[in-house]
């Protein structure tokens, strides 16, 4: 719970410092759902990571937006379903490159929701959009090899 607000303040900041060139992306809520995918992770321990999402969200959006309740929405939504079809695929099936798809569906997801919302112009939007999903690009991979390291490598 400590890291996940560290990593929430981590993102808050670097937005600052990137304003008005891009919006960055969720780490936040790529963290949470690395976290909820780990094998170690219970279900008990999912539901606890989905209101930390939530709140989290909710955080972001008296900090950051103009509509009070869309993250927490967002992100509350993506962590629940990343779970709910994690859980449904079979044990074999669970390999990095599925995490990998889920995590870079989240962060597309996540953007292209608050892009529908934003209101700023749309060539400026498109913009910041583009460089949101460029970012996140290597963030994703990041993460995977993160969690390819810590979950599947015995070596």
């Amino acid at each position: 719970m400590i890291l996940s607000a560290l990593i929430w303040l981590l993102q808050d900041f670097v937005q600052v410092f990137l304003m008005g060139f891009c919006i960055v992306p969720d780490v936040f809520l790529l963290f949470l759902v690395m976290t909820a995918l780990s094998p170690e992770t219970g279900k008990e321990k999912q539901i606890v990571i989905i209101w930390t999402a939530f709140i989290g969200g909710l955080l972001w959006d008296f900090r950051w937006t103009n509509l009070p309740g869309l993250s927490a929405a967002i992100n509350g939504a993506l962590v629940a379903i990343s779970c709910y079809v994690w859980q449904k695929i079979p044990v074999q099936g669970r390999s990095v490159l599925f995490f990998s798809f889920i995590i870079f569906s989240v962060v597309f997801l996540s953007g292209l929701v608050h892009f529908m919302f934003w209101t700023i112009p749309n060539q400026v939007a498109v913009r910041q959009f583009l460089v949101q999903q460029f970012i996140g690009f290597p963030v994703v991979a990041f993460a995977s090899l993160f969690f390819w390291k810590v979950n599947y490598n015995n070596a």
